[in-house]
């Protein structure tokens, strides 16, 4: 029984891995845009208990008997983001928009983010629309004097900058990798400038729900540090646009949005996420910290979908300096809570050796011990948990394409007083960077952006990038590719492999042999040979040729 059980599985390994150039390719339809006017969806809340039980619990469990998924993963051939078109990319919507990595996003894009101003008029009275008094950190809502309402947020005692510094750095980097974010700003306002608005709602310390009065502001107002110059740091958030709908899950559909038909654990830019938020340590991607708005641009309405509240991120927990076992363990970890039983909880593991906060405005982040991987956030994340080796590479070719002059312009606009501490983000944002490049760029193909070009006399030149030499994690002249040319739908080989140290393929005499054939097309199989990892896996890309030849798309096995 065992042996035949054997035998199957491995037939259908082989059929799978045999697909890639057996017949025409067929490149996927268009994805349909999601901007199109929608009736206004009914509003929702996400209660925070039940979803930390569903996903810490109830979907693992769903997930270990998920026999068919786990086969699939198994056998290398994972359900792939259902989003993406022929070149594995991620077309622009309600999610998402192409920018850094994919467009000409420049360091000055990078410092102003999502910003169209320059934060609130701090030169004359805030009035205080709502406020809250409980928790570590206070807050309350503001209009300034141009009636624009923002969120204000405060550091936690002790640790000035901590949080406003990490929100700011954060919304810049994901909102370059192509996000929607709100415009966060670092403020800095004089508290005699806050006027009570009419009737505040507000939450006391003990949970209360009342109308505020001038002594609990200035309740508030004590927990907050105040600078030496009289003035209060604090982070203004600006109320995103539209009619507030309430958060948006990482599984399923908006079953009330008719622009929202793909599965959110389906889409490639939610995957892909797990990286960009290993990398910025943003621990606590609960469905909670997105929002959905109903907008209205460009003359349609629809819902457009945000990640919001990245004050726990980078170093910061928000409230504290983060943990030294955050991105190790998740919250109810069964395999941590199994070793501790096992070991009797005498295993000392390598996260409880590190130092701890080395900078109190930064808080605790590190790249020693970070696996991209292997990073956990609180509460398993259910796209995350999709991620192929395809998503991945997706990620990493956006999260390298930041440089160092990205970076320091985020970092710059946190405002943070000491310059080694701001150098000290940086050293540990661009040493995790690294890490999260070599690791996806070594499990599949790193060779993207193919075009037919010229090259001098020479005509038909199959042309691309290698992203791993493109990043500087490999070295040009230690990289060697292959190719060969298959003739479909017969699978038939017109060129054998023939190796190669330039990244350019000639297609000439490849192409007139099924010139004006419309039942025909060119496979390109190609693999990389670098000095780390050896040979690659196979990448396809497809070619038909009829008046001009055509790349129609390619696939990148895992």
């Amino acid at each position: 029984m065992k042996k035949s059980v054997y035998i199957i599985f491995l037939l259908f390994i082989i059929y799978n891995t045999s697909l890639a150039g057996s017949k025409l390719y067929q490149p996927p339809e268009p994805i349909p845009g999601d901007q199109n006017n929608v009736p206004k969806p009914e509003s929702n809340e996400i209660n925070a208990f039940a979803e930390y039980f569903e996903k810490q619990i109830i979907r693992q469990i769903d997930e270990s008997l998920d026999f068919s998924r786990q086969f699939r993963k198994i056998s290398g051939d994972p359900k792939q983001a259902k989003n993406i078109d022929a070149f594995g990319r991620v077309p622009n919507s309600s999610w998402f928009t192409n920018r850094i990595g994919f467009t000409n996003f420049d360091v000055q894009d990078t410092q102003k983010g999502p910003d169209s101003g320059t934060g609130p008029d701090t030169s004359d009275v805030w009035i205080i629309t709502r406020a809250k008094a409980q928790g570590v950190t206070p807050g309350f809502s503001i209009k300034d004097k141009n009636g624009t309402s923002y969120v204000i947020k405060f550091d936690p005692p002790g640790y000035s900058e901590l949080a406003s510094g990490a929100e700011v750095v954060s919304t810049k980097l994901f909102y370059a990798a192509g996000y929607n974010t709100p415009e966060n700003y670092v403020v800095f306002f004089d508290p005699s400038k806050l006027k009570m608005g009419s009737k505040v709602k507000f939450t006391d310390e003990k949970g209360r729900k009342r109308f505020m009065n001038e002594t609990d502001l200035a309740t508030i107002l004590q927990r907050v540090e105040v600078g030496e110059n009289g003035k209060i740091r604090a982070l203004a958030s600006k109320y995103i646009s539209g009619k507030i709908l309430g958060p948006f899950r990482y599984r399923g559909i908006r079953k009330d949005d008719f622009n929202d038909f793909i599965p959110h654990q389906h889409r490639r830019e939610l995957r892909g996420l797990r990286l960009l938020t290993a990398w910025l340590n943003h621990f606590d991607t609960k469905d909670g910290n997105s929002l959905d708005s109903y907008v209205t641009e460009n003359g349609k309405s629809f819902v457009k979908h945000f990640l919001i509240d990245f004050g726990a991120t980078l170093g910061s927990a928000s409230h504290s300096p983060n943990t030294l076992w955050r991105g190790h363990e998740h919250d109810v970890d069964p395999g941590v809570l199994l070793g501790n039983a096992v070991t009797l909880g005498l295993y000392v593991r390598p996260w409880e050796k590190q130092d701890g906060v080395q900078y109190p405005s930064i808080g605790f982040i590190e790249s020693e011990l970070f696996n991209p991987i292997k990073y956990k956030p609180q509460v398993p994340n259910p796209a995350f948990e999709y991620m192929t080796a395809n998503d991945a590479f997706w990620a990493a070719r956006i999260i390298m394409a930041f440089t160092k002059e990205h970076l320091q312009a985020a970092i710059d606009e946190a405002h943070y007083t000491d310059p080694e501490a701001a150098a000290f983000l940086l050293k540990i944002l661009i040493e995790r960077q690294k890490k999260i490049g070599e690791y996806c760029f070594s499990l599949v193909n790193p060779c993207d952006d193919f075009a037919i070009q010229k090259n001098g006399a020479m005509e038909n030149v199959l042309t691309y990038k290698n992203y791993a030499i493109e990043s500087q994690l490999e070295s040009k002249e230690n990289t060697s590719y292959k190719y060969r040319l298959l003739v479909l739908p017969e699978d038939k080989c017109l060129q054998d492999w023939q190796e190669t140290t330039n990244p350019e393929i000639p297609l000439n005499d490849c192409l007139t042999k099924i010139k004006n054939n419309i039942n025909k097309q060119i496979a390109v199989q190609i693999q990389v040979k670098s000095e780390k990892t050896g040979w690659s896996k196979d990448l396809f890309v497809y070619i038909k040729y009829d008046q001009n030849p055509e790349i129609l798309g390619l696939k990148r096995m895992e």
